[in-house]
């Protein structure tokens, strides 16, 4: 039997009075393809941040194998984000800071015995990676919203994480920056690693689609399975 990585357990989530995720429950195996999908506002981006341990819910209980997410040590919270990487619609770089900042940080935090010349190698190892080719000086600001894009999925990657959620990741990415990004999630994909995933692109759901998620207002009113979402997506 495949291995369950997440379980959502009668999930739901309220901000303000408003009720954005209803009594979800799912599972998401090791080494899947899983998507949500659904019309806007429908609750996907939340849900995602939900199973990722970034947001908690009102209710219920998201499981990282047999741990509650919420009630992980300090120690296990930092192997989890070690483990899993989130890459935002948005990219959320902090403006303030330099790539090679932004880009360290996460090295910083995972892996506190590296030199400052182990991380600026790496950086420029993943940058060169994902094809980030302008100066590490530079900050968000100055950069187009692709070349941001490729900061975050680098951002993502430089720890080597197993599961990697996204948040509709090829929203205003032009051709070139797309087929690059397919080629880095080719990769990924192919070493039996996760992905968890919200996206309107019906070629990169078509592409990555073990299995899919309809969402509704706040609740899945649908799962559809591997070779059938290639006639619906």
């Amino acid at each position: 039997m495949p291995q369950v990585l997440f379980s959502l357990d009668h999930i739901c989530f309220s901000s303000r009075g408003s009720a954005i995720i209803q009594d979800v429950s799912l599972s998401i195996e090791l080494g899947r393809r899983v998507a949500f999908t659904g019309r806007s506002g429908s609750g996907k981006s939340v849900l995602l941040k939900l199973a990722a341990g970034l947001i908690k819910p009102s209710s219920g209980t998201v499981w990282f194998g047999r741990s509650d997410i919420q009630r992980l040590s300090r120690r296990e919270i930092l192997e989890f984000r070690k483990l899993c990487a989130f890459v935002f619609q948005d990219a959320a770089l902090w403006a303030n800071q330099t790539i090679l900042q932004n880009l360290s940080l996460p090295l910083q935090v995972h892996f506190p015995k590296f030199s400052a010349g182990e991380n600026r190698r790496t950086v420029e190892r993943f940058c060169e990676k994902v094809g980030y080719t302008r100066p590490l000086t530079l900050r968000p600001a100055d950069l187009s919203v692709g070349e941001r894009k490729l900061v975050s999925f680098a951002r993502a990657l430089i720890c080597e994480p197993s599961v990697l959620f996204l948040d509709d990741c090829t929203e205003s990415m032009d051709r070139s920056t797309r087929a690059r990004l397919f080629v880095l999630l080719d990769e990924f994909v192919s070493k039996g690693n996760t992905m968890v995933y919200v996206s309107h692109d019906g070629e990169f759901i078509r592409r990555y689609k073990d299995v899919v998620y309809v969402l509704d207002e706040g609740r899945v009113v649908r799962k559809i399975d591997g070779a059938e979402a290639e006639n619906e997506i």
